[in-house]
């Protein structure tokens, strides 16, 4: 199947056909997403494996008003302040990798007519994570776990049950390690307690149909070179 030729509006009849026609969503209409629509999907990502059915997670959900606010602040932080994640970005890949991120951001910028040589544009368009792409609600994932690799690997399996029952609900989403750049902001917007990490995030919402960075779909390695039968 070939994901281009899919409408970004269309849902997924199937498992499969979310995962080969799922990507970031950058661009979202104004359209509220009704509520029964989103409890659906995250009571059934609760369904999610984890080690030992720890159930790592937790969910805050924002809409409406509180959704500004947090946009507001958020992005007033990354103005004037350095991240200061919970979690450790990675710092050091592998070079092939460093290759096909170089590749994804020129592709974005190249669609997005930002020049690689424009700071300025280049900042305006990272500040839009923290203003969730226009998305209509944003989605903040927070937990009490120390963290470790197995308790990454429960994350990795929530989040992309939440990512594909998405799509099969005709939404698109951008996950988004950017929403975890300023946890004491999220923190104090929600009434979080303290010990109570801000993992990460997602925007959330019904996909623009005009835009131009709704259509592009990052590429994949092939399968021959990742995938060995034995």
């Amino acid at each position: 199947m070939n994901p281009e030729l899919i409408s970004i509006h269309e849902v997924a009849k199937s498992v499969k056909e979310a995962m080969e026609t799922r990507h970031s969503i950058r661009e979202y209409e104004s359209k509220p997403i009704p509520e029964e629509v989103l409890k659906r999907i995250f009571e059934t990502a609760l369904r999610s494996p984890s080690w030992k059915n720890s159930q790592p997670w937790k969910v805050h959900i924002v809409s409406g008003n509180k959704r500004d606010e947090l946009a507001s602040a958020l992005t007033e932080a990354a103005k004037v302040s350095t991240p200061i994640p919970e979690t450790n970005w990675p710092e050091s890949y592998p070079s092939d990798a460093k290759k096909r991120m170089f590749d994804l951001g020129m592709k974005i910028y190249g669609v997005a007519g930002i020049d690689r040589k424009d700071k300025e544009a280049r900042d305006q368009f990272m500040l839009r994570n923290f203003q969730f792409f226009g998305a209509p609600t944003a989605v903040f994932i927070t937990s009490k776990f120390d963290l470790n690799f197995f308790v990454g690997i429960d994350f990795g399996c929530f989040l992309q049950s939440i990512l594909l029952l998405a799509r099969e609900e005709g939404l698109g989403t951008c996950p988004q390690a950017a929403l975890g750049a300023f946890p004491q902001v999220v923190r104090n917007a929600l009434q979080l307690p303290n010990e109570e990490k801000v993992i990460m995030g997602l925007s959330i919402g019904y996909p623009k149909a005009s835009s131009e960075l709704n259509r592009y779909h990052t590429p994949r390695e092939s399968a021959s070179d990742l995938i060995r039968f034995y």
